[in-house]
């Protein structure tokens, strides 16, 4: 049996809001994820984003391996937020 509230609920937040709603959360929390990852990259070697990393490795100032590999992933993780990013905006512009 449900409340009065949640009756009212149901019949204000149609389906597809409520799919919006739950799609809006999970794309925004992949984001806070790929930028948790991404600051720890960066903050390893005190670079502020991954070019810094690769012209660290290329002037010697730090170790090839696993700077490159780090490198390469803080790079995805930046496309990653990005493409986020888009599919968000595309996201609300479906509302």
């Amino acid at each position: 049996m449900t409340s009065a509230a949640e009756a009212a609920q149901s019949t204000i937040i149609s389906p597809h809001i409520r799919g919006v709603e739950t799609e809006t959360f999970l794309i925004l929390s992949k984001i806070s994820e790929e930028k948790e990852f991404l600051k720890s990259i960066l903050q390893k070697y005190n670079a502020k984003n991954p070019d810094t990393i690769e012209k660290m490795i290329e002037q010697g100032k730090i170790e090839e391996h696993p700077a490159y590999e780090d490198y390469l992933s803080a790079l995805s993780y930046e496309q990653n937020i990005k493409d986020l990013k888009n599919l968000l905006d595309n996201l609300v512009k479906r509302i």
